[in-house]
């Protein structure tokens, strides 16, 4: 199935009080609108650096957003939301070496950082390291249950590369649960693997 494939950002949903967002379709932008643990409130210079980064990321200004987040990984080293966003840039621009090593540093600040675990799945995957990638989507998937896009990217995985189709149909299924049915392509996958997973009984 040459056509399923990973679908890259598309715009930032502002999520207030927490530091991951969520985005339409897929691995999205992170957001950091608080500590991440209880103590004092954000830097209010921090928060409109990082509200100016989300901003330019939106609108294409890559490189506005790169200079910024750059400079509050100096001045903020403890949040994970500049790397996190910093990976994604270098994602979409396909600097994957760049884009995983920010994403490594997110986990590192933040291990439950779903939407880097995710993203940290989809680069092992193209690199054909599929064990590794099960890994990351694993640990994303215990991080925040409810992040429904790694339940799809995982399941991707699970049955174009591992050919665990009975896994990856649970996938699926639990995506479409957590997006309340919404997605048409996927719904697709699912009558598709049923029939096919159900003829290797």
């Amino acid at each position: 199935m040459p056509g399923r494939k990973w679908v890259g950002v598309l715009l930032v949903l502002i999520v207030a009080g927490l530091f991951v967002g969520c985005a339409a379709t897929g691995p999205q932008e992170v957001e950091e609108k608080s500590a991440e643990t209880a103590g004092p409130a954000v830097d209010p210079v921090a928060s409109a650096a990082f509200d100016a980064a989300l901003k330019a990321m939106a609108s294409g200004k890559d490189a506005q957003a790169e200079k910024i987040l750059l400079k509050m990984t100096q001045d903020f080293p403890q949040f994970s939301g500049p790397q996190a966003n910093l990976g994604i840039l270098y994602f979409r621009a396909g600097k994957r070496d760049k884009a995983e090593a920010a994403f490594l540093r997110a986990v590192e600040i933040k291990p439950k950082n779903a939407v880097s675990l995710d993203y940290l799945g989809v680069i092992n995957r193209d690199k054909g390291d599929f064990k590794e990638a099960a890994g990351f989507y694993q640990r994303a998937i215990k991080a925040d249950p409810e992040y429904a896009y790694v339940h799809r990217n995982y399941g991707i995985l699970l049955e174009l590369y591992m050919g665990k189709l009975k896994q990856a149909l649970a996938q699926y299924e639990q995506y479409q649960k957590l997006t309340k049915g919404e997605d048409k392509q996927v719904a697709k996958w699912i009558v598709d693997l049923s029939r096919r997973s159900g003829a290797k009984k």
